[in-house]
């Protein structure tokens, strides 16, 4: 696991995190500690910017949606990793992103299983 830091700049290894694909991506793979219902989970993270959503789209040769919203995809559990998808309006997915991103999950308290979509619809254009 990388030895982040948070936003403001202070040590937490509560974010420190795996990174499983290269950052600064409009798409990553990371694997972080938190919780899930009250149990301790390894999240197996990947997450994607709305942007790279609407090319993946595109390129599948399906009629993309007219917009696109944030959203928090909880998988079914993989033995004690637990798959999340976040896509985000973000450009990439820097260290800044990223940890906003793991702040987000530990700090959000209703997740449960299923997609979770939040935040203004987001429009794109070829």
């Amino acid at each position: 696991m990388t030895d982040s830091r948070t936003p403001s700049g202070r040590h937490a290894s509560l974010y420190r995190y795996q990174a499983l694909s290269p950052i600064d991506q409009p798409q990553v793979h990371i694997r972080f500690a938190g919780t899930f219902e009250g149990n301790e989970v390894i999240w197996d993270a990947r997450l994607h910017t709305l942007r790279y959503e609407y090319e993946q789209s595109r390129l599948q040769q399906v009629l993309p949606p007219a917009t696109f919203r944030q959203y928090i995809y909880i998988h079914p559990a993989q033995g004690e990793r637990l798959p999340i998808t976040v896509a985000l309006n973000v450009p990439q997915f820097d260290e800044p992103a990223i940890l906003k991103t793991i702040i987000m999950i530990h700090n959000y308290k209703r997740l449960r299983f299923g997609r979770h979509e939040f935040g203004q619809p987001v429009s794109f254009s070829s």
